[in-house]
């Protein structure tokens, strides 16, 4: 079975790119032998979405997994999720997703200490972003994610909606999922995050539909 990792990333700043750094040593220690594609598309202020795409369509066939650059996996729920995922579906590696704060996330870089070695930021058990496993195939099906989200919020949760209701509901393998810490993009007062989540909730509605939910895909890939 063929499969590639996935990285949309930019490195913005020194936080950015020894997180990175380190995710990518952790993804190959994990996948010995994958392909990995590094990928960015461009885009003046850079886009998650059309970065992911881009990433995709050079990839291989077969199973991508597609992980932001700041996010770490466990072994057992990734192989779990890439062996289930030729049923076409979306797959999650995780069921739980723990932030870690900076100063655990300086002593992981620093000093090798273990990802639950301190008390998390926060957890969260509701998180669809930070790595899917899926089909190259029925990734490229789908239309890929929505690259009219700009900044931070949205792309990823609108593109779990798309699969729910295109390729059938999402399956998620039981595991912990961690974020490594780095000054965060995201501010819920902007206009540009409001925009973001009123165009999720566009997904949201479709997510039981599969007629709707092209019809929506068509309408703002024409916008």
């Amino acid at each position: 079975m063929n499969v590639t990792v996935v990285f949309p990333y930019r490195g913005s700043d020194s936080h950015r790119v020894r997180a990175f750094e380190y995710t990518r040593r952790h993804m190959e220690a994990l996948l010995p032998g994958a392909r990995v594609i590094v990928a960015d598309s461009g885009d003046e202020q850079f886009n998650r979405a059309a970065s992911r795409n881009l990433g995709v369509r050079q990839a291989d066939d077969g199973i991508v997994v597609v992980c932001d650059a700041d996010t770490l996996v466990r072994k057992r729920p990734l192989l779990e999720a890439i062996e289930a995922a030729q049923d076409g579906r979306l797959h999650l590696p995780h069921t739980f997703f723990l932030s870690l704060t900076e100063e655990h996330t300086r002593r992981i870089l620093d000093h090798g200490a273990g990802h639950r070695a301190g008390k998390p930021e926060f957890m969260v058990t509701t998180a669809v972003g930070g790595c899917l496993v899926i089909d190259r195939g029925a990734y490229l099906s789908t239309g890929g994610q929505d690259e009219g989200f700009h900044g931070w919020g949205g792309e990823d949760v609108a593109f779990k909606f798309a699969c729910d209701a295109l390729l059938g509901p999402t399956v998620r393998h039981p595991g912990l999922m961690f974020g490594l810490w780095h000054p965060s993009e995201m501010d819920q007062s902007s206009e540009g995050y409001k925009r973001n989540i009123a165009r999720e909730r566009l997904y949201r509605s479709a997510r039981r539909d599969a007629t709707r939910m092209k019809e929506l895909i068509r309408r703002l890939s024409c916008e």
